[in-house]
């Protein structure tokens, strides 16, 4: 019995160390395995961005855009880069993070502000125009919701006035004296209703639109590349506007004016660089400005189409802003994960939304 136990004890130290080695070895083994495996799918990612990136470069350098893109993956910037020259003439490039006229982007910006007011309970989205400018024909039937979506029946010509526009009384006066106004209530994209609703903001405020746009926005959210366009910095390279006919930088045959940009308060009077107006598309879901939630009911953005600014459909989103060779645009999800923007001053041969959808297709590859 007793050489039977010491034998059963020898067994069963035998079995215990096979057992410890076999873990040992089978972590052993893992380590060899799973660190190979991490280590590939790592460089396949690199790769994978790395192809998507030169085949953005391609795209963009295909479509003749001169200016700067900036495109967002998993809400970080992904790529940014500036394309061709400033100034042909004297050869000067667009940089990184150069200001460009945003056009009618700006009207996101005016309406951000009109969504604070009804968040402050100063109006509400069907307050009727009439408060505020009681003389313009049929205000007591047009809500702050139709001018923010272009269906007042409000019509205004977009030229440029006959003398440069120096503060924000001549520049409402100027809306108030020329614009005309049906009963139909169809979409009519007009810059009027915009310059309308920077009124309405002065009005509730106190302060002239341009201040309010500094306090609310560019304070508070640290832009340190936004301006209005009677207010840029010295010594700053504005970028000429272009156009692709046949040959790159042929001269915009009408090129926009300082009074033309004067007559567009609340509608396409800044200047901002790319990162400074994802920033503030950020700011629209963040909680900066607006929670997501919050700003999607103040827009009625699941209502599609266009809305304060922006065009809504299939859980993207979309808007344009041209101002001769100037063309700035903003495409992608509505969750802000994916989104190209795009700053020209020498628009694309095929237009500025095709090469943003482009463009995005590709940041679904990564």
């Amino acid at each position: 019995m007793n050489k039977r136990w010491k034998w059963l004890v020898w067994i069963g130290a035998v079995c215990i160390l096979s057992l410890l080695f076999s873990n040992w070895f089978f972590n052993k083994g893992n380590e060899l395995v799973i660190e190979p495996v991490s280590g590939k799918k790592q460089n396949q990612q690199i790769s994978t961005e790395s192809g998507v990136k030169d085949t953005i470069d391609q795209q963009i350098k295909d479509s003749h855009f001169q200016g700067d893109a900036l495109l967002i993956h998993a809400d970080q910037i992904f790529y940014h880069h500036s394309y061709g020259y400033a100034d042909e003439k004297n050869k000067r490039l667009n940089k990184v993070n150069g200001i460009f006229p945003i056009a009618s982007l700006q009207k996101m910006i005016t309406s951000a502000i009109i969504f604070e007011l009804i968040k402050e309970k100063k109006l509400t989205s069907d307050t009727t125009l009439d408060i505020f400018y009681p003389d313009i024909k049929f205000s007591k039937t047009i809500t702050i919701q139709e001018l923010l979506n272009h269906s007042s029946g409000i019509l205004m010509a977009e030229e440029e006035p006959d003398q440069l526009l120096t503060n924000q009384e001549s520049q409402l006066d100027n809306v108030l004296k020329t614009v005309a106004v049906v009963a139909n209530k169809d979409f009519n994209y007009t810059n009027s209703n915009y310059t309308l609703l920077a009124g309405i903001i002065s009005k509730l405020t106190g302060q002239p639109y341009e201040e309010v746009i500094k306090e609310r926005v560019i304070n508070k959210l640290a832009l340190t590349n936004t301006y209005f366009w009677d207010d840029l910095p010295k010594g700053e390279t504005i970028p000429k506007p272009y156009f692709y006919i046949g040959e790159d930088y042929q001269a915009d045959p009408f090129p926009a004016s300082e009074k033309l940009f004067s007559s567009l308060l609340g509608a396409g009077n800044m200047y901002m660089s790319t990162e400074d107006f994802w920033l503030f598309i950020k700011s629209l879901a963040d909680g900066k400005l607006f929670e997501q939630a919050e700003y999607e009911q103040l827009a009625d953005v699941k209502k599609g189409g266009y809305q304060a600014g922006m065009v809504y459909f299939d859980e993207l989103k979309y808007s344009e802003g041209t101002l001769g060779g100037y063309d700035t645009v903003i495409y992608g999800g509505q969750d802000n994960q994916n989104l190209v923007i795009l700053f020209a001053n020498q628009p694309t041969n095929d237009g500025m939304q095709a090469l943003s959808e482009r463009l995005y297709d590709q940041l679904l590859k990564i």
